[in-house]
């Protein structure tokens, strides 16, 4: 496996940096004992979304592997990890570890007992060096490494990786990846109560998904189907293959907002014009994953401002897309 190439800062008005490594995620099917459909990109077998309840016995295995709780959702599991050890700020504001602060890995049942993971790993620019290192020993697939946000305080770098196998092996290589970084490896499990009145916003954008001390984040499907590496996904917060739209309440009625909006190659420049005619800066244009079906990018943006003027202009961003239109609320 090759290391990534050189980090690219980003421009003023936004970034477009990949680092195209080997191949994002191999499917969790392809070895058997999945259904095979369509074919997938560059011949590929698609195979269909192979089903697990909450009670998985690979969900404990994850949960005994990280030492957290994790969230089940959609017919997948995830854990989260906050950098609660950095404080953040853009300008005045303090950042909360959930606005875009948080490391987590989804993971997506596969065939006889295997699952295919997919996570992004929040860093400090001096931590790239040794995570990138532990993933290459690990065999887990690094697929971007750059920027989410733009003139943050210290300086915050995000990782996408992948990894496909035992459920184990694969819990264990992911949590010593994450070892590498300074985040708190126990966060807490009990959510903060929401502190903010999001109805205004909920008003426009449909209800949040969740909500959590001064941060509420809002999930928008994909209409379409989407396969990575052959294997058909679900479009969900879950495994981060949705547009999701995170504000944060700033007091005095202001809010900031940030987010990535999931976007085919087509949709690219009608979603910066919505978001930069509405004063949404666009602060990155990127891949997180490699090897999709359709080709897909994720777009991010930052701004600060009335909160439901900023909700307008996120709608009139998801207007250009093939996605729902409302936030679908929590389970």
């Amino acid at each position: 496996m090759t290391a990534p190439g050189s980090f690219l800062r980003s421009a003023p008005l936004h970034a477009v940096c990949a680092a195209v490594l080997p191949l994002l995620l191999a499917s969790c099917g392809r070895s058997g004992g999945g259904d095979t459909g369509d074919e997938g990109p560059r011949g590929r077998v698609t195979t269909s979304v192979i089903q697990a309840d909450s009670n998985d016995v690979r969900w404990d295995a994850i949960r005994r592997g990280f030492g957290v709780s994790g969230t089940y959702q959609d017919g997948c599991f995830r854990v989260e990890f906050p950098r609660t050890d950095l404080q953040v700020r853009i300008g005045p504001h303090l950042l909360d570890p959930g606005f875009e602060l948080t490391s987590f890995f989804g993971f997506a049942p596969g065939a006889r007992g295997r699952v295919m993971a997919m996570g992004e790993v929040v860093m400090r620019p001096e931590e790239v060096a040794a995570v990138v290192a532990e993933a290459r020993a690990r065999g887990v697939t690094v697929a971007a490494l750059h920027n989410h946000l733009l003139g943050e305080e210290p300086r915050i770098v995000y990782l996408h990786l992948s990894a496909e196998g035992p459920v184990d092996s694969v819990a264990a290589g992911l949590r010593a990846v994450l070892a590498r970084t300074a985040a708190p490896l126990r966060p807490a499990d009990r959510p903060e109560p929401s502190t903010a009145d999001w109805k205004p916003i909920d008003g426009i954008l449909g209800e949040h998904e969740e909500a959590e001390g001064p941060v509420a984040e809002y999930v928008f499907p994909r209409k379409e189907a989407h396969a990575v590496h052959g294997m058909e996904v679900k479009s969900a917060g879950v495994l981060e293959t949705a547009t999701e739209v995170v504000f944060q309440d700033l007091g005095g009625g202001r809010a900031a907002v940030t987010g990535e909006a999931f976007v085919r190659p087509d949709e690219v420049d009608a979603v910066v014009s919505a978001l930069e005619t509405h004063g949404l800066h666009v602060t990155a244009i990127h891949n997180h994953t490699l090897d999709e079906s359709p080709r897909m990018f994720w777009i991010h943006w930052y701004a600060t401002g009335d909160g439901p003027t900023l909700a307008r202009g996120v709608a009139a961003a998801l207007a250009a897309t093939n996605s729902e239109r409302e936030s679908r609320g929590g389970d």
